[in-house]
């Protein structure tokens, strides 16, 4: 087949607020165990990758303080590196190899047969990193130009999923707006805790494995008793118990990130980041079905799209006044929010042993305060990867808590 000769990229392109907004933040994520390539050949996959296009998010130099990034896929080579693991060792150890390597893009470190990368959060989340390792594992060809076609569209993907969601569905405005009285009165006056601007040390990584047998089994008891909840607002409500009994001061306002492509039409995606991190406050009395309900009742009415095109215009005051800065309170409360990235692999490559299969991805908190959980599914197992800043929240409680987390989802069930 033969392709048509490549357009001269452009040397820097203009990225949305948002993604300025979040390349204060990195991510990383360790996938293993799995068949890797010669060193060669995934600087070569890597390389074509970046090469299409500013689309693939490949190549770009992220700013946190312009929204327009330079664009140079002739280095990401440099990225690409390599490391020795014992096959015993933990994982975990590999982000700080893979965090001393250069480059303030994406970094990717091959270390016998698991894969880590680091990159920054304002270059993307979870379809970034789904097609990154697929590219890289070799499932997915970054020259077939159908890769790409989902995600080449003239209109920017905010204001077209805006104008879907409120703007063909005005009858949302209303539960949105109700929606927005009711939290704006929950905040009360002078709730921001004072403390100094120095922020502590890189956040640290702890990981617990809920087992696939005990994971089938609690949602065997949840089918019976608590038909049509999620595990994920069980396994949310279980996080925020689980770090309050191991005696941490938690705020039971919780965070939890909504992907903002379905309201795109058909077609068109991104894989830059686009999701909205929203708040619900958990009440103990009605327990996960309330927060089920929450959770769906902000989907129906758009509040995923509202909060981002929100955030969007907050985040453009800040970069024009200048302002980012990481408070660290004087008493740390604990802010949990919770991810799940899903079932993993899902796009074509497998595991080289499954009963070993894992994908732990390590999301830096938004604020020094905060407790990032991260959850994934390998071979039916559920992993839980916990990113805090050690210097506030002790290791071995947070160990704890997460080592608790199943018991914690049983006793939830059982009570209801």
């Amino acid at each position: 087949m033969v392709h048509a000769p490549r357009r001269r990229q452009p040397d820097t392109v203009r990225v949305a607020t948002l993604d300025v907004a979040h390349s204060h933040r990195r991510s990383a994520v360790i996938v293993g165990p799995v068949r890797l390539p010669p060193t060669d050949e995934l600087i070569a996959r890597f390389t074509a990758m970046a090469t299409v296009g500013p689309v693939t998010r490949v190549g770009l130099q992220p700013s946190t303080t312009s929204t327009r990034w330079r664009y140079s896929p002739d280095t990401v080579g440099d990225a690409v590196g390599t490391a020795v693991r014992e096959p015993a060792s933990d994982p975990v150890t590999l982000l700080t190899a893979l965090r001393q390597q250069p480059g303030d893009g994406i970094r990717v470190l091959a270390a016998g047969d698991h894969l880590a990368i680091d990159f920054s959060h304002g270059l993307g989340e979870v379809p970034l990193l789904d097609m990154l390792i697929a590219v890289l594992l070799g499932s997915v060809d970054p020259a077939d130009p159908d890769v790409w076609a989902d995600y080449r569209h003239r209109i920017a993907p905010l204001p077209e999923a805006a104008l879907r969601a409120i703007g063909l569905g005005p009858q949302r405005l209303w539960p949105l707006w109700r929606q927005y009285r009711r939290g704006a009165a929950a905040i009360p006056a002078g709730s921001a805790t004072a403390g100094s601007d120095t922020s502590p040390p890189r956040p640290a990584t702890h990981v617990g494995r809920i087992p696939a047998d005990t994971v089938a089994e609690l949602r065997r008891l949840r089918d019976s008793a608590l038909p049509g909840v999620s595990m994920f607002a069980l396994y949310t409500f279980a996080l925020y118990q689980a770090f309050d009994d191991a005696g941490f001061d938690v705020d039971p306002t919780v965070t939890v990130p909504f992907d903002v492509r379905p309201y795109l039409p058909s077609g068109h995606s991104t894989l830059a980041t686009f999701s909205a991190g929203l708040e619900f406050t958990l009440d103990r009395r009605e327990g996960p079905r309330a927060l089920h309900a929450e959770m769906t009742a902000a989907q129906r009415m758009a509040r995923p799209v509202a909060n981002l095109v929100v955030s969007t215009l907050k985040a453009r005051a800040a970069i024009r006044a200048g302002h980012h800065r990481s408070q660290v309170p004087a008493r740390p409360r604990l802010r949990l929010l919770h991810s799940n990235i899903g079932d993993v692999p899902r796009t074509g490559w497998s595991f080289s042993e499954l009963a070993a299969a894992r994908i732990l991805v390590a999301s830096d908190p938004a604020d020094p305060s905060g407790m990032t959980v991260t959850t994934s599914s390998t071979a039916g197992a559920l992993w839980l990867t916990a990113a805090y800043h050690d210097s506030l929240f002790d290791s071995r409680r947070v160990g704890a808590a997460l080592d608790s987390v199943a018991e914690q989802v049983h006793s939830l069930i059982c009570s209801r």
